[in-house]
């Protein structure tokens, strides 16, 4: 004699109702691609290769950098005002004389920045594993080209922070 029992029934009813479901996000998803994003954003928000971000703000802009490891020009500097729409704005190092990287090995050179503002100014504190150790760059503006500067050491940015 054949008995079924309340454990199989509830078990298929919770089956039924996870296919309908998977079922309708795919539905959805294909016909309706804007459907599940409809709450105003969708990850990540800061689109490729941007290990290690540091951000700060500054009056109504964000501003964020990220480690760039043995790539040139290095550590990526980003802007935005509603931390969902990202405009690359330049690099903190743009010259071979700022800080050479040409002979760096895979995985070496630029890693976890840290990006501060104080007084004016914009401090981004990195280091370079593959040699020279921790440094710091300043601006008054992080998009102009060349205005930043470099100091190795850390005793003066140890008062900044």
């Amino acid at each position: 004699m054949f008995f079924s029992s309340p454990w199989k029934e509830s078990r298929n009813k919770i089956i039924h109702i996870r296919v309908k479901t998977l079922f309708f996000i795919l539905y959805t998803s294909i016909l309706y691609p804007g459907f599940l994003y409809a709450q105003g954003y969708k990850n990540p928000g800061l689109k490729g290769f941007n290990p290690d971000p540091s951000i700060c703000r500054v009056n109504g802009d964000f501003y964020l950098t990220t480690s760039s490891f043995e790539y040139f020009p290095g550590l990526p500097i980003y802007q935005s005002r509603d931390l969902i729409h990202w405009k690359q704005i330049g690099h903190c190092l743009t010259r071979n004389s700022q800080l050479n990287l040409c002979q760096t090995p895979a995985s070496g050179g630029l890693y976890a920045p840290s990006l501060r503002y104080k007084n004016g100014l914009f401090y981004v504190i990195c280091t370079n594993v593959s040699g020279g150790g921790n440094f710091y760059c300043t601006a008054t503006n992080p998009a102009a080209p060349g205005a930043i500067r470099i100091s190795f050491g850390m005793k003066t940015a140890e008062r900044i922070l």
